[in-house]
């Protein structure tokens, strides 16, 4: 009796569900509000910046350039670059409306996660009041859940997002489909077709894994379909080969020839695993990114995740088996089971299906909590179905209240963390003492703010505890040592042998930088440029370091110029840059390298670097490639300058002539 009064007054009204919804968007803004004042961190700049290539985005060519010129992915995205103009068309820029934009389309997942759930529920034959009330439910544990807050805050992961969204309103519109199938197919096929061809297209644009869509319609099929078979009719079967089971075909075809890649058991720089070691390491993964669901953290340590230790066989460690075991049992359960418990069959397989792309054999980073924005979305549906049938209307409401109360507070805790840089790394530092990024992270954080001597602490602490070469911590360390001038010739030696010995890697560019810029600016003076191009120079005896056209041998080749430049050796650091240049070209590379020639008063190798880099721009705009972050009118203005130099230097010497 209460149970239908309660389930009345929910779906009575349009108007009633209509303003709870309200009121739940309102309330995930609530949770999320802290966050939106955080910065922009690490592959935001990577994609974002391009918006100020050619001084904005303000004309049909830049449009072009920034949409279509992405490199985050094989399809570089445009989707996702497009919705970053809503935002701004110039940089720097304003984090701000970037993380608002992001937690609008977090609302919108959850809004059609919601439509979506509802309408998987009525194929089940829930009554249409237990349907909305459970939707709203479910959508409402996602969008509160904290293990989403790194995914939402994260901007470049709008990405992810974005891909997300299209998917749930692909499957929207798809299962709306279907249960017309029986009584008006034509309908019914084109709306199924439309649905997969377009928001898959959208998807994939987004980011890689929306080419899933099918798969998981599939999955929608063989679990929720399967359970109704008797009312819900048979499809085409040649409209399933070409719709469903040919794009989940060339997926796994993908995946496979993966795995019969030569190098699958190398260990390939920068990582540190092989494919082989990562396919391993995917079941333990899996089972965290599980146990952060069903146990929400108050606080992860959200993108920093290189702690996580690698599997190297199947027993090392011993939890890789019995992951993988466990994995399997749930996925043999689900599939057994898919008749009588298709909810549960449903959201299990639907999230191990979201991952084929990035948890098994794709060579990505090994963890990221972004990986799990889809594949989480149906996960709490059959327990929540399973308690909504055992206890009162009243109690399920009251108990559902205090999981989302709970869960947003959590949010509003991890988001209030989100809400500065520095909140970001000291609370992850504590969590993750195995993470050399973060240690290092946290290492620069403490030196900024004049806690030297506690920065060294924990570059010294990490160096002893976290197994492995270590080098981002070492280059750090010098770099620190130098800045407070306690960097001694022998200990920069020793350290730079080590460094010299080791696989470059090219995400520590920065980092190397920064440390050839202390030395040449005289900030420890007991280190001279000859330490600093031995460095540099010595990398070259690894193989690795040597490969033609690669992104290593560029780099360790301009560091090798930027010291022979800042020693006074001209025809040495064009060599270098020269050989740099021919492994990876570009505008912008080259006038990195002219701008070092400038400083070191070598104006006319500069102009030539100069020349070099305008006509690799003109190349680029002729032949339609993404323009580097440099403009003609910047190239034309350096040139103006130099010259300048280079007369005023003439000027000079003719004056101490003449005297």
């Amino acid at each position: 009796m209460i149970r239908s009064r309660v389930s009345k007054f929910v779906g009575s009204s349009s108007v009633v569900m209509s303003a709870c919804w309200g009121a739940l968007i309102a309330l995930v803004f609530v949770a999320y509000w802290p966050g939106l004042s955080g910065p922009f961190i690490f592959d935001d700049f990577g994609s974002i910046a391009a918006l100020g290539n050619r001084g904005g985005v303000v004309d049909w060519e830049s449009f072009k350039a920034f949409v279509f010129g992405g490199h985050s992915g094989p399809t570089g995205r445009p989707i996702s670059l497009l919705t970053f103009l809503i935002d701004a068309n110039n940089w720097p820029a304003d984090a701000w409306p970037f993380k608002r934009t992001n937690l609008i389309i977090h609302c919108l997942c959850g809004i059609f996660l919601g439509l979506l759930t509802q309408r998987i529920l009525l194929l089940l034959r829930y009554d249409r009041r237990n349907a909305q009330l459970l939707a709203m439910v479910a959508a409402a544990v996602w969008l509160m859940h904290p293990y989403l807050v790194s995914t939402t805050l994260y901007v470049v992961q709008r990405m992810a997002q974005l891909s997300t969204l299209f998917v749930l309103i692909g499957l929207y519109f798809y299962i709306r489909g279907r249960v017309l199938l029986p009584v008006n197919a034509r309908r019914a096929y084109f709306m199924m077709s439309s649905s997969i061809v377009m928001f898959t297209g959208l998807a994939t644009l987004s980011k890689e894994n929306g080419i899933l869509l099918p798969l998981l319609a599939g999955i929608l099929e063989v679990t929720i379909v399967a359970s109704q078979r008797n009312t819900a009719g048979r499809l085409d079967r040649s409209w399933s080969i070409i719709f469903l089971v040919l794009p989940a075909a060339i997926v796994l075809v993908y995946l496979g020839g993966r795995v019969f890649r030569g190098d699958f058991f190398d260990i390939v720089p920068p990582r540190d695993f092989s494919i082989y070691e990562r396919a391993l390491t995917q079941p333990r993964i899996l089972f965290e990114y599980l146990q952060n669901w069903f146990i929400p953290k108050l606080y992860t340590t959200g993108i920093f995740q290189d702690h996580f230790p690698k599997s190297t066989g199947l027993f090392a460690p011993a939890t890789t088996i019995l992951s993988l075991l466990a994995h399997i049992g749930v996925i043999a359960l689900a599939v057994a089971k898919r008749h009588r418990w298709p909810l549960f069959a449903f959201g299990t397989l639907f999230f191990y299906t979201s991952h084929l792309l990035e948890s098994t054999v794709v060579n990505l980073e090994l963890y990221f909590e972004h990986r799990n924005y889809l594949g989480t979305a149906f996960l709490f549906l059959w327990l929540l179905a399973a308690l909504h049938r055992k206890i009162s209307a009243t109690r399920f409401i009251l108990v559902c209240l205090a999981i989302t109360g709970l869960l947003g507070g959590f949010t509003r805790y991890s988001a209030s963390v989100w809400s500065s840089w520095p909140n970001m790394v000291e609370v992850s530092a504590r969590k993750a003492p195995m993470s050399e990024r973060l240690q290092a992270q946290y290492s620069v954080l403490l030196f900024r703010a004049e806690r030297r001597a506690e920065s060294i602490d924990v570059l010294n602490r990490a160096i002893e505890r976290i197994p492995g070469s270590n080098a981002l911590l070492r280059v750090n360390r010098l770099a620190s040592l130098c800045q407070m001038n306690q960097l001694s010739p022998a200990q920069f030696d020793n350290e730079a042998f080590t460094l010299s010995q080791l696989p470059y890697d090219p995400r520590l560019i920065r980092a190397y930088t920064a440390l050839a810029n202390s030395v040449v600016n005289r900030e420890c003076p007991t280190i001279s440029s000859a330490q600093l191009t031995s460095l540099f120079t010595g990398m070259l005896d690894v193989p690795f370091n040597t490969m033609p056209g690669s992104i290593q041998y560029s780099q360790v080749q301009y560091l090798i110029g930027f010291a022979h430049a800042y020693s006074g050796r001209s025809e040495d650091a064009v060599a270098a840059f020269n050989e740099s240049l021919s492994a990876k070209p570009g505008a912008s590379h080259a006038m990195l390298m002219a701008a070092v020639l400038a400083s070191n008063q070598f104006g006319e190798e500069a102009l030539e670097f100069s020349r070099i880099a305008l006509a690799d721009l003109n190349a680029a705009s002729e032949s339609g490639v993404a323009v580097a972050p440099v403009s003609e009118s910047d190239i034309r203005e350096f040139q103006r300058r130099v010259r300048a130099d280079i007369n005023a230097a003439n000027e000079a010497d003719t004056a101490r002539e003449e005297r």
